[in-house]
Parts: structure tokens; sequence; C-alpha cells
């Protein structure tokens, strides 16, 4: 809408089979497309931690790629990030409000962390998070989870306009590598 993408969706932190979202630091991974075909992201893409417990402190770092894997070429100087972002949400409560976090220019997450009454965000049992993805243009756009920073074994949730927001276990870096998860 008006030159924009927009992606919204809740999730839960702790699901059976798949990457856990901690209240603490956390692997993320981010991409989008050129146009609204998911197709390769080429240098649209990177890798960042965000610790969830410290007011949104993010950091980038590169994604690693596997010089071994035939499928891959390795570009080098393909990615250029800063080596960090100071704390994107500015110290406010992200269990509160939405925190912001630029992931890169023209493309913002907004995040809160929802904790049921009773709970603690430390050991929450049902915590939720909220997430909307920005993106100045209209493409596709998704957020991943990640236990080492590397696209392959990592989850992500991916929004491609006109169609429904999915989550999709990402295999491989070929297209019929990336597959919707068993929907619930």
């Amino acid at each position: 809408t008006n030159g924009q993408t927009i992606m919204k969706f809740t999730k839960l932190m702790s699901e059976p089979g798949e990457i856990e979202i901690v209240y603490g630091e956390n692997r993320f991974l981010w991409a989008h497309g050129n146009d609204a075909t998911l197709a390769y992201h080429g240098n649209n893409r990177a890798a960042f931690s965000l610790d969830l417990a410290a007011a949104g402190a993010a950091v980038a770092e590169e994604e690693v790629t596997d010089p071994t894997d035939p499928s891959v070429e390795v570009e080098e100087d393909s990615v250029n990030v800063p080596d960090a972002i100071q704390d994107p949400s500015g110290g406010q409560d992200c269990t509160v409000n939405f925190c912001d976090n630029e992931l890169t220019t023209g493309f913002l997450q907004k995040y809160r962390i929802n904790v049921p009454d009773g709970q603690a965000p430390e050991t929450c049992d049902g915590c939720t998070i909220d997430m909307e993805l920005i993106y100045d243009g209209e493409a596709w756009v998704s957020i991943g989870f990640s236990l080492n920073g590397r696209m392959i074994g990592s989850e992500a949730v991916i929004g491609i306009p006109g169609s429904t927001t999915l989550k999709y276990n990402l295999n491989g870096y070929t297209d019929n590598l990336v597959q919707p998860m068993p929907q619930e």
C-alpha cells in the first residue's frame, strides 16, 4: 500500500519443533526481494543478533556462506552492514510498547513481547511476539529465526504481497528448498 510492503504477525515465542525466541539474545535473519515474486534475494539480506531483554540492543553480522557448497557462489564483500546498531529501542520497554529496529535503509522491524498476566518474560509460558516489517517498496519481505546466523536450518516468516503470510523452513539456498511449514 502506498509504495510500501507491510507484514504483521504474532508468533508464540516457544512452539514445539520450532526455533525458540527467548527473552534474551536471539539470532535473526532479514531479507526482501525486488518484487512480489518469492525468489533469490541477492544482497538484500543480513543476519543480526537482538537481545530482547536489553530493550532491543542489536548487533548486525554477516551471514556466513559455506564455500564448499557447490550450489552457492561466494561473493566477496556481498554484504555491507554496520558493525553494530546501538539500542534501537531507545531504552523503552518492549513488553509495553512496540520497539523499532532499522534493519537497513527503508526496511524497519517493529516488535513487542506479550507477556500473559502472572508470567515473567524470562520464564514465560505462552509469551508471544508481535512483529511488523515495513519495507519502502513493493516486494516480498521476511524475518528469520536462526540458531547460528546462517540461512540453512533456520525458519522464517515470509510475506508476499497479495498472498498469505506463512512460516517457512529454510532448508537450502534454492527456491525449492524454501518450503512452507505445516500449518496447525
